[in-house]
């Protein structure tokens, strides 16, 4: 006895006559409906349900794991509908097309479910409160990513950074977690002028900029108010040492680099990974902090005595939970201020690495 034809896979064989009628299709319909929609790849029916989305949030980036340029296409073209003076469906309340790919609930919930049970998976308003101005909550609707940034994009991610930056003034565009993979300067500057800094919340550095370069993105870097987690990775280990540059504005580039850590309003976790140039400087850097930090990772860094020292007296580490020192050189160092610092978070400390160090 061959199973039941699933209700949504029978609507999508007559796409022609589900565009006329969104109108009247049950809201409960409409998830399941998408995802079958996306799965067979039916862009002038996605495209025409973006428009008509009856939920305040469109999750689409966890149905997204395998960027499809025409897919994306359409998802985008139902966004400009909505953004055209002429289309004013009346069941439409899409407020957020987040694409960032993770699990979302929403999608779980079965075609029978009550509208209650959707509005419950919707992305929490709250949510957005802490990320977006008053202002843009309540104008524009609102496209949330994470974005990976190199020198070389495919072309989805082309297509829709294209897209993004003819819609500055139509739509609000929010990045929450940014890798950038040594981009030309011109990359970034088109990447924050399409989305503002002050929503990030971790970030990830891969490049291979000299320190100059570095100091030169510092700006960008220091707007990221809202940053939760930072990784500084470069991929050459020699960033300090520049040709043809004197020791005055090598020092110059290091503090305009370290100061933007004064301006996050709290940055509990710090990653650091061949990070030469901060060396005598980690004082510095733990001084500019607002708040105490609970994770700390070093890793294959050059660490002074200097930097030692100042562990045991920096309150921005009283509350770690987490202190990882990994492949660095210390039998050569006096390890009295980290027992120091290891006492004073005896209460905190939840996770201690130190793997690698010769001791």
């Amino acid at each position: 006895m061959s199973g039941q034809t699933p209700p949504t896979h029978t609507l999508l064989t007559h796409e022609a006559l589900i565009m006329f009628s969104l109108e009247e299709l049950p809201t409960v319909v409409f998830p399941a409906l998408f995802k079958e929609a996306f799965a067979g790849r039916q862009t002038n029916l996605l495209k025409a349900m973006v428009a008509a989305w009856p939920f305040p949030c469109l999750p689409v980036g966890s149905l997204m794991k395998k960027p499809n340029l025409e897919t994306l296409q359409a998802l985008l073209d139902g966004i400009d509908m909505r953004l055209t003076r002429e289309f004013h469906p009346r069941r439409a309340k899409l407020q957020v097309l987040d694409m960032r790919n993770m699990y979302h609930a929403f999608w779980n919930i079965r075609a029978d479910a009550n509208d209650s049970d959707y509005k419950s998976k919707t992305l929490d308003e709250k949510q957005l409160v802490k990320v977006l101005p008053r202002y843009a909550r309540r104008q524009r609707l609102k496209v949330i990513v994470n974005l990976s940034i190199s020198s070389h994009f495919n072309k989805s991610k082309a297509y829709f950074l294209n897209w993004a930056k003819q819609r500055i003034g139509s739509l609000y565009f929010c990045c929450i977690k940014m890798k950038i993979w040594d981009p030309p300067d011109q990359v970034i500057r088109d990447i924050f002028n399409v989305f503002d800094p002050e929503h990030i919340t971790e970030l990830e550095l891969n490049t291979d900029w000299t320190l100059l370069q570095l100091a030169h993105f510092a700006p960008y870097f220091g707007h990221m108010k809202n940053l939760q987690k930072v990784f500084l990775a470069p991929l050459h280990k020699n960033t300090s040492p520049i040709i043809n540059i004197t020791s005055a504005t090598e020092a110059k580039c290091v503090h305009k680099i370290i100061s933007q850590f004064s301006q996050f309003n709290c940055l509990p976790h710090i990653f650091m990974k061949h990070v030469h140039f901060l060396r005598d400087y980690m004082n510095q850097v733990l001084g500019c902090l607002m708040t105490p930090l609970e994770t700390l990772s070093i890793t294959q860094c050059l660490i002074s005595q200097r930097d030692f020292d100042l562990f045991s007296c920096s309150q921005n580490l009283f509350k770690l939970k987490h202190l990882e020192i990994r492949g660095m050189i210390l039998y050569a160092l006096d390890l009295m201020p980290l027992r120091g610092l290891l006492q004073k978070v005896a209460d905190t400390l939840e996770i201690l690495d130190f793997q690698w160090c010769r001791m």
